[in-house]
């Protein structure tokens, strides 16, 4: 006899999508599907939890510790006890620590399959102990999480039922339909209200051929085109000066960059012409 329990999915992912599960009697899963009454998912898994049950019980899915004994890229391994992976993992681990110290060891972990519970679990307790140095766990996310804090009060970004209500919604270097799809239906929901959708990206992608505009903008010169845009806001005086007294530091500095940087300087970096720039 099977039945229905709820679930959430495990991925580290902000959608945070919640899951149906159809359990048999032997407590095996034997189907997967989202939960209608989540109001953001709405039911609507991505590719990678559609297909998460194949993962799961795939006959060549690795369950044990296997230890390389052929060179690399050779494909032979040999399985090995918990205690001998351990034993192993331990004796590296105490040899760094003697020779250079404990802070020689830089745990780099961050996104996949951590979720919320893994992510930030005993693996922190564990390196904290041993001494090893401290990493944020991500390389890209820290300046971005200490933008929106400063300007939102929070690091989890915007309600994504506010795109709705936008007139001019922005994907820079983002393939939405591709790594976002939670977040289409509000620019759809958005666009059926009036608001333009723009993709900034060198590739045409998935979400940049269903936009009202896809810029190609040259490899590695987007922080050319930010200061051109800031720019033009600053030369037409497009700027909340309210806002900015309140809630930033450094614009007196930022503002006289971004003045190095007219529209036909940032033309000849980018590749977007000027009338696209000063849009």
């Amino acid at each position: 006899m099977s039945e229905k329990r709820p679930s959430v999915c495990a991925l580290d992912c902000p959608d945070t999508c919640a899951l149906v599960v159809d359990v048999d009697a032997a407590g095996h899963a034997t189907k997967l599907s989202g939960d209608r009454a989540h109001p953001i998912t709405r039911g609507f898994l991505c590719a990678k939890v559609t297909h998460y049950l194949e993962r799961e019980y795939h006959p060549e899915r690795v369950l044990f510790p296997m230890r390389r004994i052929g060179a690399k890229g050779e494909g032979r391994f040999e399985r090995v006890t918990w205690a001998d992976a351990l034993d192993v993992i331990a004796a590296r681990l105490r040899a760094i620590t003697e020779a250079d110290g404990p802070e020689a060891i830089l745990p780099y972990s961050y996104a996949g399959t951590l979720g919320l519970l893994n992510n930030a679990g005993m693996d922190r307790r564990f390196f904290h102990r041993l001494g090893a140095s401290r990493l944020d766990r991500t390389i890209c996310t820290a300046a971005a999480s200490s933008a929106l804090a400063a300007s939102q009060g929070c690091k989890l970004g915007t309600e994504p039922e506010q795109f709705a209500e936008s007139k001019l919604i922005i994907a820079w270097g983002a393939n939405v339909l591709g790594t976002n799809v939670h977040l289409w239906p509000w620019i759809v929901e958005a666009r059926r209200r009036g608001a333009k959708f723009y993709v900034i990206d060198p590739l045409k992608n998935r979400t940049g051929r269903v936009a009202d505009r896809h810029f190609a903008i040259n490899p590695g010169s987007d922080l050319a085109l930010a200061l051109g845009l800031m720019h033009v806001i600053l030369r037409e005086g497009w700027e909340d000066r309210e806002y900015i007294a309140q809630c930033a530091n450094g614009f007196e500095e930022l503002a006289k960059l971004a003045e190095e940087y007219a529209p036909e300087r940032v033309a000849a970096l980018t590749g977007i012409c000027v009338k696209d720039i000063e849009l």
